[in-house]
Formats: C-alpha cells, structure tokens, sequence
C-alpha cells in the first residue's frame, strides 16, 4: 500500500500522532500542512514512520516531549522532510534508514538535540535547515539504537547555533568512513560565528563546537554570515484583558477622578447590575475561546449602588503593571455599551510613579452622544437610539521606551432623564485587550 495523503487536520493527544507502517508501494505518501501537537502518552510520536516514499512537508510540530516530533526508523527509504516547523519540541530521530532528506526546517528551542541519528543509517541529506536553541546537540551522531554505524551523512547550508552541548557531536566508532563512503561532510555551515566553529576544542573558531574524537568531520570551509532569516517573532504579546466588573472598576461622579482613583488603586468599587432583558446586548466570549485571554470572564453590567435620573458617572479601571523590555507599541482594542451615552478614553501610566504619561494617540477622548441628561432623550427622535449602540476602537501606539507600565482605561456615563414613564435603569459594559506589538 502507499500514496497515502494527510493535509490539513489538527492531530492531537494522541500516543502517536501519525504512524506509517511498513509498505511497498511505489506513490509517495504525503503528510502536508497538519498541526500535530501533544501526542505524548506514553511513548509519544509527533510521527512515527518504517514507510517507504514519503514527504513530510509544512507541518507545524509542538507539545511532544516523550520521544521524538518526527521518528524515521526500522528500513524507512526514501523519505523527504521539507520545511516543517518544529518549536519548543524534541527531535528528528534516525535509526535504519535510508536516502533521508532533511531540508529547510526549523527546529527552535528543541527539548534535547534537534538532529538525532542513531545508528545504521545510510545517505542522509541535512541541508538547508535552522537548528537553533537546543538543550542539547544541533547534529547528535551515535549508534546508540543500533551496533552498526552511521555512512555517507552530508550537512551542508545549515544554520547551526545558540544549541547548549554542540553544534555537531559524532560519537566515537559512530560513522563509517571508509571508502567509498563518505567522510561526514559538514562543510558550508553558519555556525554561530564569523570564524567558525570549534573543533575539538582547537578552534579554529569560537562557534558552536563539533565533537569528533574519530575525526571523521569536514568542516571547512564554513559560513562567515547566518544564512538562515531572522527567527519570526510573534507580531503581537498578549498583557491583559480589562473586563467590566464589580471588584476592579472604580467608581466616582466623574471620569477624571474615576481614574486617579483607580492609578491609586484606593476608591469605591462599582456595582454589578442586572441586564436589563431584551433591550441590553450580551459581551461575551466565543464558547470555544482559546485564545490567551480565553480564561477571563465575560464582562458584566456596572453602575452605581443607586440609579436615579440623570445621573452622571465616572468608571476607571487599572490593568496590572508590566514591562516592556525594549521600546515596543501597543495595541488596544476595546468595546463598550452603555445605557446612555458614553465617552472614553485610554491612558498610559508610568507604574514606577503613577504619573499618566500619555501621548497621542492615547490619552484622545472619545464621545458618543449628547452627555447632557436633560437634552440627550430629545435629540433622538426615533430608532436605532444612541444608547442602542455597541462601539468599538482600536488604538496603536506610537514606540514606547522600556519601562514599566500600566493601561487605564476609563469611562463617563450618563443616565438620561427619564421622560417616558418607563423604569430607567443605567448600566456600563465593556472589554480591552491590550497587547505588545514588537
């Protein structure tokens, strides 16, 4: 059997993720564009093959801690691994193979070597890959799974640094090199320095290190320039999610005291209030979030202890400090409702001195509707009301220097008069992400 295709599914929690048995078909069977993350009881395998032709190809793996995120062992031949991710997770395992290529892959932050070949391996191709931030080895050589060594192994075009043992370590009587087969040849690879890596300790280098007590190693010439581009960092950093709620949003006549009040973290607090049916919407939450806010509750209605005509009420809340380690921007997005109307404004404090530091475009007030209790009903003369609204806003800031900070974000809310007869309840919503933007 062969010509196998699996694209596109999310594989998890499972003891191996993908398992390829033995075949002898000749159709290359393909394992494309998967997630596959935690399979890992007892023995966990992101994947596990003993095929013959397949091609592994952009996959993202991570969560495996067990075994190995990619297992190619027991006569597998003719196998293609090709720009897959493999992040915070452990390694690409060899054992019994032949004709293996490994190309253009990242493996950051793998939990022991990233590279492992194990033993009676024949023609295994490494070219081309980021191998990066180990616990262990970059290439580990052995034959640790099997008395016969490893033949004809080129790693060239690699990317081979910041790994805590080193870069490359072949284990004594690991590899045959006797003619005709190949010394390893592990020329043409950046090594974490302009002048190389150190070879057993003699330089010529203060790169990674290449351990090779049989001396069965080509390293020059080698990489002057990391041939590999900058690892991608995450585009945004989740801080914190403000929500509406009854222990941290403070309360006072004004939006402006509201928010010294809640710099000083010392004021009275809101007070939940029932929604009133039908007519206020619900914020909340996707049911399936996930997200690194997912487990923040829902936001809920606030005001005072009392609700009376016209009144007029500030709202502030703090988020907790956090750093920023170099100069960064934000992003804050937040959503509100409230019955009236409203304006808000989000502020920058330095938390080292609870000084509000902010510069456009944070600190801009943002208005929705007549604030004035008296005027506002009669300015709306039919439906979809001002107080019928959901806003929404984004803000992002210009480069902030590094620092420790806080985010306020702060509310004026009005409870127009009551002109109708009907009951006439006040209440605030809302919900602020706040990210780093690197």
């Amino acid at each position: 059997m062969s010509g196998y295709w699996i694209f596109n599914n999310i594989i998890q929690n499972n003891t191996l993720g993908v398992f390829l048995e033995p075949n002898s078909g000749t159709t290359t069977s393909q394992v494309r564009q998967n997630l596959i993350r935690d399979n890992v009881s007892p023995t966990g395998n992101g994947l596990f093959t003993r095929a013959i032709n397949v091609l592994i190809d952009s996959n993202l793996f991570t969560g495996h801690r067990e075994n190995a995120s990619i297992n190619i062992t027991d006569d597998s031949t003719n196998v293609i691994v090709t720009n897959n991710d493999i992040l915070n997770d452990t390694s690409i395992t060899l054992a019994g193979s032949t004709n293996v290529k490994i190309a253009n892959n990242r493996l950051i932050d793998t939990q022991g070597t990233a590279i492992f070949i194990g033993g009676n391996t024949n023609i295994t191709e490494i070219e081309g890959n980021t191998l990066s931030g180990s616990t262990g080895n970059g290439i580990s050589v052995n034959n640790i799974f099997s008395p016969i060594p490893n033949q004809n192994i080129r790693a060239k075009d690699n990317s081979i640094e910041g790994n805590q043992s080193a870069g490359l370590n072949v284990a004594a009587a690991s590899y045959n090199d006797t003619p005709p087969n190949r010394p390893l040849d592990a020329t043409n690879n950046w090594w974490g320095s302009p002048s190389g890596p150190n070879y057993n300790g003699t330089g010529p280098g203060t790169g990674q290190t290449i351990t090779d007590p049989s001396n069965v190693v080509l390293y020059t010439p080698f990489l002057t320039a990391n041939p590999a581009p900058p690892t991608p960092t995450a585009p945004v950093t989740p801080i914190q999610r403000l929500v509406s709620n009854p222990s941290s949003v403070y309360i006072t006549t004004d939006r402006n005291s509201a928010v010294l009040v809640a710099i000083s973290g010392i004021g009275q607090v809101a007070t939940e209030q029932p929604q009133l049916y039908m007519w206020w919407p619900n914020l909340q939450k996707f049911a399936n979030d996930n997200s690194p806010f997912g487990g923040t509750p829902n936001p809920v209605y606030i005001w005072d202890n009392t609700t009376s005509d016209g009144q007029t009420r500030g709202f502030a809340i703090s988020s907790n400090p956090f750093i920023l380690d170099a100069a960064s921007q934000l992003v804050i997005n937040l959503n509100a409702f409230a019955d009236n109307a409203l304006e808000a404004q989000i502020d920058l404090v330095d938390a080292a001195t609870n000084q509000i530091i902010s510069a456009p475009p944070m600190g801009a007030l943002l208005t929705d509707g007549s604030m004035n209790p008296n005027t506002g009903v009669t300015v709306e003369t039919s439906p979809p009301y001002n107080w019928q609204s959901i806003r929404f806003y984004s803000v992002v800031t210009a480069p902030i220097l590094p620092g420790s900070y806080k985010v306020i974000v702060s509310f004026q809310v009005v409870n127009y008069s009551n002109f109708s007869g009907y009951p006439n309840p006040a209440g605030l919503a809302f919900v602020a992400d706040i990210y780093q933007a690197i």
